[in-house]
C-alpha cells in the first residue's frame, strides 16, 4: 500500500490489530509516523507514537466498525468485544 494517500488523522488499521492514527503524512510512500489509539494485545502502546512500514498496514478504518483492506474490500471489525 502506498501510504502517501494518508494524511495526518486518517486512522489504519495494522497487522496486530491496532489502529493508529496518522500523525504525519508520509513523504516517501513506504513509512509513516503514528500514534496507537487501540491496542488489543498490547494495552501499553496507546497513546505511544512509533513508525511503521507500509506492509505492516493492512487497512483503513472507515469508521467504528469498518476496515477497507488493501483490495479494496470492506469488512466488519468484529473481533472487537
Amino acid at each position: 500500500m502506498d501510504l502517501k494517500g494518508l494524511d495526518a488523522g486518517a486512522r489504519i488499521e495494522l497487522d496486530d490489530l491496532s489502529i493508529v492514527e496518522v500523525i504525519d503524512p508520509s513523504q516517501d510512500g513506504e513509512t509513516i509516523r503514528i500514534r496507537y489509539v487501540e491496542a488489543p494485545f498490547d494495552r501499553q502502546l496507546i497513546g505511544t507514537e512509533a513508525t511503521v512500514d507500509w506492509d505492516s498496514v493492512t487497512g483503513v478504518v472507515d469508521g467504528g466498525d469498518i476496515t477497507t483492506d488493501l483490495r479494496g474490500e470492506s469488512r466488519a471489525r468484529d473481533w472487537v468485544g
